[in-house]
């Protein structure tokens, strides 16, 4: 085969290339700016050149004679305006400057619906005869083309709906022969959700009308199975000046289900990803967050997940370096897979605990894109262990006493001892003993109440009720003043011990005689509560010590203050530690509980 010329073409144009090298006809190519880019053998064969004497920036008025080339100009402009397509008489000039007559078909080339350039068709008119039989090469090595190599369906449409022209490619589209779509009406071809569609802008097109060019819809096999189409269509005028259709159809139902799939596979993640209850984050190689869900926004009391995009992962874990950052990444990158406990930092400034199972990201080649996290929340759990870790310890300090004072006790007996002695031992022993059981039945209470469900109480009969037992027992007399005859709260059968332990803590952390010891109780009811306050005329406490009181991790007031956390919590709020008389926290204590009045 003969040399061409060409640059560096598209995949599509190179196919058209190898068929054109074939032609017996000039062919060339030119870009936007007119600069050539393409001539087959006979093309420079017409004009004497080869590729060694083409310059790079040859265009098409190098090609033709000089009083000709705005001619030339304007007829391409015109063409990729949008203007139909003619041919014109143009003097060609040779290498030597010798003028040959001829005759010239130009078009444009159009990829992914923009026009990139020109494709020109050269009839040597100084040799009539042998032209006349090179067009007729030309038009069966493009039909060949068009039939045999053309990746899309190619159609041809009279003015009454009837396939005049169709390529291979539009027959396996369809599933079915030529013979069975010539001469058919294309209107039998389309399903029929999309007819109406399709009918009508042939109408338009038809008329002259400006319609949409490229548009999908779908067809009807010869199996009864759908096509997914998308057609490019346009309209030419005939030699008999009837208007004809003529479009490229690409069959695009794998493209469209394997969209479909994705579609369908991106929602499931994502709806799996949102509905989490724990929270997830993404982070890229440079360790910034690219991805998180609601749940993590939850955790961290943030407005919005989009609010954690862009920022580094040390902004929202709770005391973690650059250096920390930069180590998880090297063995995420070394493909470790772990487990950990870390923290989060909340909106409000606190932190919220979380088991973090974090797992290396990599690219289709293998390079690290990132890495995937999933946060748990342990709070209740750290909560739990702190608690269990605290009455563990609450139990072993309070229990200890009250085995020193059994070992106190035990120290009376002797062989010689007196019955005094033995007496005061033995109240030694019991003492310990009976506090020892009432610190094991609080704990047993305390843990009971976690899972009894609320139920109306008059919690005005409870504290009745366990004022006499005080008085019974302690020989004080509480002071129930203008409480009203019944109020029903939403509380459990440890209501009791509640109101019980406070005031026990008022008699016994008051230094004065039972006869000066003062307990005085006020309840009132508010809007759906009810706020019950217990008063004493002891030492009181400092500010200090007041924050503290109800403090978990702290042992003062033991067991029986833990359980009256506890309890307060479930029933309303955390109780309130106020000074008797404002202002003056000699002058004795104050607890405030808050009660949800019962419907």
């Amino acid at each position: 085969m003969k040399e061409s010329y060409e640059r560096e073409p598209s995949p599509k144009r190179k196919q058209f290339r190898q068929v054109a090298d074939g032609m017996l006809i000039p062919v060339f190519e030119f870009d936007k700016k007119f600069i050539l880019q393409y001539a087959n053998p006979p093309a420079l064969k017409l004009l004497q050149l080869s590729k060694d004497t083409i310059s790079p920036d040859m265009t098409a008025a190098d090609l033709v004679a000089p009083e000709q080339i705005s001619l030339v100009e304007d007829g391409l402009r015109l063409l990729r305006n949008g203007e139909d397509s003619v041919s014109i008489s143009l003097r060609a000039v040779r290498s030597d400057n010798v003028r040959i007559p001829t005759q010239v078909y130009s078009n444009t080339i159009v990829d992914d619906g923009n026009i990139t350039g020109y494709v020109v068709y050269v009839v040597d008119l100084s040799r009539r005869e042998v032209a006349e039989e090179k067009m007729l090469a030309r038009k069966e090595i493009l039909e060949f083309m068009v039939d045999y190599y053309s990746f899309a369906g190619m159609i041809v449409v009279d003015t009454n709906y009837q396939f005049e022209y169709v390529n291979d490619k539009m027959c396996d589209i369809l599933g079915r022969r030529r013979s069975e779509l010539l001469g058919n009406d294309f209107r039998k071809f389309v399903h029929p959700n999309d007819l109406d569609l399709v009918a009508a802008r042939y109408k338009k097109r038809q008329r002259g009308e400006t319609v949409p060019s490229v548009y999908e819809f779908q067809v009807v096999r010869k199996d009864g199975e759908t096509a997914d189409i998308r057609m490019n269509v346009g309209t030419i005028r005939s030699g008999d000046g009837t208007i004809k259709t003529v479009a490229q159809l690409v069959d695009i139902t794998d493209e469209k289900r394997s969209a479909y799939a994705l579609q369908e596979s991106e929602r499931r993640y994502r709806s799996l990803i949102e509905t989490m209850d724990s929270g997830l984050g993404v982070d890229n190689a440079e360790g910034k967050m690219v991805l998180a869900n609601d749940a993590l926004c939850k955790m961290m009391d943030c407005e919005d997940p989009e609010s954690l995009i862009g920022i580094p992962i040390t902004d929202i874990m709770h005391g973690w370096t650059e250096n920390q950052v930069i180590e998880k990444m090297e063995e995420r990158k070394s493909g470790k897979i772990e487990h950990y406990e870390a923290s989060l930092k909340h909106k409000s400034g606190g932190v919220v605990p979380v088991m973090v199972s974090a797992s290396p990201l990599f690219g289709p080649d293998g390079e690290y894109i990132g890495s995937l996290a999933i946060f748990t929340d342990i709070s209740d759990v750290k909560k739990a262990e702190a608690e269990v870790h605290f009455l563990l310890d609450l139990l072993l300090h309070d229990i200890g006493n009250q085995l020193q004072l059994i070992l106190a006790g035990g120290d009376f007996l002797e062989k010689d001892a007196s019955a005094d002695q033995i007496l005061r031992s033995k109240r030694y022993v019991m003492d310990g003993a009976l506090r020892c059981l009432e610190l094991i039945q609080k704990v047993r209470k305390a843990e009971e109440a976690k899972t009894e469900p609320l139920c109306p109480v008059d919690v005005i009969g409870v504290i009745r009720a366990e004022s006499e037992l005080l008085f019974k027992q302690r020989g004080v007399r509480v002071d129930v003043g203008k409480l009203p005859p019944k109020v029903m709260v939403l509380a459990d059968q440890a209501l009791s011990q509640l109101i019980w332990n406070l005031f026990e803590n008022a008699v016994v952390h008051n230094p004065k005689s039972d006869d000066k010891k003062e307990v005085k109780v006020k309840g009132r009811v508010t809007g759906d509560q009810f706020i019950l306050s217990i008063a004493d005329n002891g030492p009181g406490l400092t500010d200090d010590k007041k924050l503290a009181l109800f403090e978990p991790t702290r042992r003062y007031g033991g067991v029986g203050l833990h359980l009256v956390r506890r309890l307060a919590e479930k029933y309303g709020g955390a109780p309130e530690v106020k000074d008797r008389v404002k202002g003056k926290p000699d002058h004795g204590l104050k607890i405030v509980v808050n009660f949800q009045i019962a419907e």
